[in-house]
């Protein structure tokens, strides 16, 4: 039984989604306590708690303590059965966060999934479902697994109501080593509101203030239909060799559109002038895929990043505690082995 303190370091919800899925990798049992224990609302959260239930489907486990405001609980998994399953927060949980919980079995076994998830595609304190689609994906094709993201609906906090298809296939996770940029090919960026805001131009108006630093960019401006009001723009650098660096900025009462746009651009631009060739929120998202590859491959997988966040640090210690791997940083390079 593998005892994780959720209370550790970033004390965060990564804790948990990290633990079910290398639990259900491996094979061991997972006991957490302290879940989110610091945070304002303690305990498992709705995203939380659906992704542990989907990926207690997936293998059949045992789950104790499998509730709202839980600070304990139990998985003991199972073999895994692939096929399709569907995850519903019946909030606006983030979909994307449960996503994270679910795709890292995709890069380790030997199964196809499909699933369907729904909760928040672009709320606070999470990647926007497009982030998601076009930066985390994308990262991921470049180690070889195989997997496509459909949005079926957008959904935005405090309703939620979206809806997001994503499918996997076995795949044979590679090496990566990208530790520089190549020449900049593009910046895309994607200004989204829904049509309650059609009236005020939103979304015109966050691309306007994205183009007052990025006037080069190929912007896509849109409209959706969604339960709750709301907007967010992602925006990403694509290079030549590969590299892709990504923000997303959610829209928020009483700010100005352009100024959403605008931060957007700005956080855009404090990952290009950094030396990574991923951005700050990809750093702790990666690290699971990184131990994964260099187990697979039996060698070390390398990536220069922006900086290492407390988030990643958190990922590490859990990744450390399930998988023989040991991860080394020098000159901004991240570098992870197997160890036995």
């Amino acid at each position: 039984m593998v005892e994780i303190d959720g209370n550790y370091l970033e004390g965060g919800g990564q804790i948990i989604r990290s633990s079910i899925a290398l639990s259900v990798i491996t094979g061991k049992s997972v006991h957490i306590h302290s879940i989110r224990r610091g945070r304002k609302n303690p305990g498992l959260r709705p995203q939380h708690l659906e992704a542990v239930a989907g990926l207690a489907k997936v293998c059949g486990a045992s789950v104790d303590g499998l509730k709202i405001q839980s600070q304990n609980t139990t998985f003991c998994p199972g073999p895994v059965q692939g096929g399709s399953y569907t995850i519903d927060t019946c909030t606006a949980g983030s979909a994307t966060l449960v996503m994270q919980t679910l795709l890292p079995i995709t890069a380790y076994i030997d199964a196809s999934f499909n699933w369907l998830v729904k909760g928040g595609t672009a709320v606070p304190f999470s990647p926007s479902i497009i982030y998601f689609r076009d930066v985390f994906c994308f990262l991921l094709r470049l180690l070889g697994i195989q997997v496509s993201v459909h949005i079926n609906k957008h959904g935005f906090y405090p309703a939620g109501g979206g809806e997001i298809a994503v499918s996997t296939a076995p795949s044979v996770i590679k090496t990566i080593d990208l530790i520089e940029r190549d020449e900049l090919e593009k910046i895309e960026m994607f200004s989204l509101a829904s049509i309650h805001l059609k009236e005020k131009h939103v979304a015109e108006r966050m691309t306007d203030g994205f183009r007052g630093i990025f006037p080069e960019s190929v912007c896509e401006t849109s409209y959706v239909n969604s339960k709750s009001p709301g907007c967010f723009v992602t925006a990403f650098a694509t290079y030549k060799n590969g590299c892709r660096i990504g923000c997303c900025t959610l829209g928020e009462i009483r700010k100005r559109a352009e100024d959403v746009g605008r931060d957007a651009a700005r956080h855009l631009k404090g990952s290009q002038d950094s030396a990574g060739v991923i951005d700050y929120w990809m750093v702790d998202q990666i690290i699971p895929y990184l131990a994964i590859s260099a187990i697979k491959n039996r060698k070390p997988s390398r990536i220069k990043i922006p900086c290492l966040t407390k988030h990643a640090e958190t990922n590490i210690w859990v990744v450390k505690k399930f998988l023989p791997v040991d991860f080394k940083i020098k000159d901004s390079i991240l570098a992870c082995s197997q160890t036995g």
